[in-house]
């Protein structure tokens, strides 16, 4: 099996495990680069890349590494954090109206899917955070990320009191503006460190 990385090609002379497969990507990565994803004889894997490699590993003869620098990572961190604050605020309006009446089982479907965005948004603020390519005026999305989390321990005292009305108050009063606040400054890190894939 073939293993290439940009310019880098590199030979197993016998069959490799996924675990030795894997061992090597991270070899050729270092810290430069994050892992994106892999092509296998032609055949884009962005999921599941051990379980793939352990089911096809007989039949693998080209494996294609494909990773992003730094700086790339970050700028698809930022544009996947705004994506996801642009199509949750017109969700959060109407989560917060379900909760001021009684909530319907699709609301709190709907709530629960709110509870893993928001912590998907902490793990990925938290990420460009602490990455080398941190951005200059990041400070002011850490202010928020901070407020963000005293209202999250807040929903989950709401919660767990059953108070439905302040479930809704936090919602409309603290999460949409704080939403719109993480996009606009998000928005103005894309456009002053970052890329946008279309301007048009």
């Amino acid at each position: 099996m073939e293993l290439t990385f940009q310019e880098q090609k590199f030979e197993f002379n016998t069959k490799p495990s996924p675990d030795e497969i894997v061992a090597k990507i991270n070899e050729l990565l270092k810290e430069n680069y994050y892992f994106s994803h892999f092509i296998a004889d032609g055949f884009e894997i962005y999921d599941d890349h051990e379980d793939y490699l352990i089911v096809n590993i007989d039949r693998i003869e080209k494996l294609e590494v494909i990773a992003k620098t730094e700086k790339e990572f970050l700028n698809e961190l930022l544009l996947s954090t705004e994506d996801y604050l642009k199509r949750a605020k017109p969700e959060l309006a109407s989560l917060s109206d379900g909760f001021y009446s009684n909530p319907s089982p699709e609301v709190r479907s709907s709530f629960s899917q709110l509870m893993e965005g928001l912590q998907w948004l902490d793990e990925m603020l938290a990420a460009i955070d602490n990455s080398n390519e941190r951005p200059a005026d990041w400070d002011i999305c850490m202010e928020l990320s901070a407020s963000m989390n005293a209202e999250i321990a807040n929903l989950s005292e709401a919660v767990e009191n059953s108070d439905n009305i302040l479930i809704a108050d936090i919602i409309q009063y603290e999460f949409i503006p704080l939403f719109e606040s993480l996009e606009t400054e998000i928005g103005k890190t894309i456009d002053t460190v970052g890329t946008r894939h279309d301007l048009s």
